[in-house]
C-alpha cells in the first residue's frame, strides 16, 4: 500500500500548474485573478492522492518567489501552510488562510509555488535548494503573469539564480506560441479571450537594463550564464511595441535550461494596451 500526493504540473509549460491560482482582495472565496501589488490576495492549491491509502493531516505549504526561470527555497518566502486530510482517489481544493501581499517592487508579478509534505509520501532530506517540480510530484509552481502591451518598449528583469551548493552554466532564451485552456484564462482575469493570429513578438535579452531603443536588432534571443553557487544575475526581457486585436493575447515564454534539461520558466500573458 502507498500514498501518492499530487499537485499537477503544467503543460507543456511545467511551471504553470493548473492546480494552483490566486484570489485577489480580501474574500478568499472570490474569484480567481491577477495579483495586485500592495494588496491583500489569497493562495489556494489542489491536491489529489492517486495511492491506495489515506494520508491524514497532510500538510500543504504555500511560497513566493520573484519572477524567476529557476525558483530555488533560498530566494522563496514561505507564505504559510494548510492541512488536508486526503482518502485514496481524493481531490481537494486548499487555501492558505494566510493573506499574501505581493510586493510593489515587482508590481505583483511574482511566482507562486505549493508543495505537499506527509510522511507516507516524504520528499528528499534534507530538502534540496531546487524545487525542481517535474521530478517531485509533490511540487508544483504557478509562474504566469498577465503584462499588457504598452506603447512605448517594456523592459521585466527575470532573476536566474544557482543553488547554494551547485554551480550552474545555464542559458536563458525566448518563446512563442500556445494557448491557454479555459481555467487559466479565468485565473487571469481573461475569461473572454482568444489567442491572437500574431504569434510572435520582437523581443530581445540583455545584461543592460535600459530602455534604450536604438539596439533592438543587436539583441539576442538567448543569453549564457556562468553562476557561482548561491549567486543570482537579472537578465532583462525587452519587448517592444506591437499592436494586437482587443480580447486577443500571444504567449511569450522565458526559458532556461542547463545542458541536461530546462530548469525553469516564467511565461507572459501579452494583451493589447486597448481593452475595454
Amino acid at each position: 500500500m502507498s500514498t501518492v500526493l499530487e499537485i499537477r504540473d503544467g503543460e507543456p509549460h511545467w511551471w504553470n500548474s493548473p492546480d494552483i491560482w490566486v484570489v485577489p482582495g480580501s474574500d478568499p472565496n472570490g474569484s480567481p485573478g491577477q495579483p495586485i501589488a500592495g494588496e491583500s490576495a489569497f493562495l489556494w492549491g489542489r491536491v489529489r492522492n492517486t495511492g491506495d491509502q489515506t494520508a491524514s493531516g497532510a500538510r500543504v505549504d504555500f511560497y513566493w518567489s520573484n519572477p524567476a526561470t529557476g525558483v530555488l527555497r533560498s530566494n522563496s518566502t514561505l507564505v504559510g501552510s494548510a492541512f488536508v486530510d486526503l482518502n485514496p482517489g481524493d481531490t481537494k481544493e486548499v487555501l492558505c488562510v494566510i493573506p499574501w501581499i505581493p510586493e510593489i517592487v515587482n508590481n505583483g508579478h511574482e511566482c507562486v509555488v505549493a508543495d505537499v509534505i506527509h510522511s507516507s509520501d516524504p520528499l528528499p532530506t534534507p530538502l534540496p535548494d531546487e524545487f525542481d517540480p517535474p521530478s517531485y510530484h509533490q511540487i508544483a509552481q504557478k509562474n504566469l503573469t498577465v503584462l499588457v502591451m504598452k506603447k512605448s518598449m517594456m523592459v521585466m528583469a527575470v532573476q536566474v539564480a544557482a543553488p547554494i551548493r551547485k554551480e550552474k552554466v545555464l542559458l536563458v532564451m525566448t518563446e512563442f506560441g500556445g494557448t491557454l485552456d479555459k481555467f487559466d484564462l479565468v485565473q487571469a482575469g481573461l475569461e473572454n479571450y482568444r489567442p491572437a493570429k500574431c504569434n510572435s513578438l520582437k523581443v530581445g535579452l540583455s545584461l543592460d537594463p535600459s530602455c534604450d531603443e536604438s539596439n533592438k536588432e543587436r539583441l539576442g534571443k538567448e543569453i549564457k550564464l556562468h553562476l557561482k553557487p548561491g549567486t543570482a544575475k537579472a537578465v532583462y526581457l525587452k519587448v517592444w511595441p506591437q499592436e494586437l486585436k482587443p480580447m486577443t493575447y500571444v504567449l511569450l515564454h522565458v526559458i532556461s535550461r542547463d545542458e541536461h534539461k530546462i530548469v525553469g520558466g516564467i511565461t507572459y500573458i501579452i494583451i493589447s494596451g486597448k481593452e475595454d
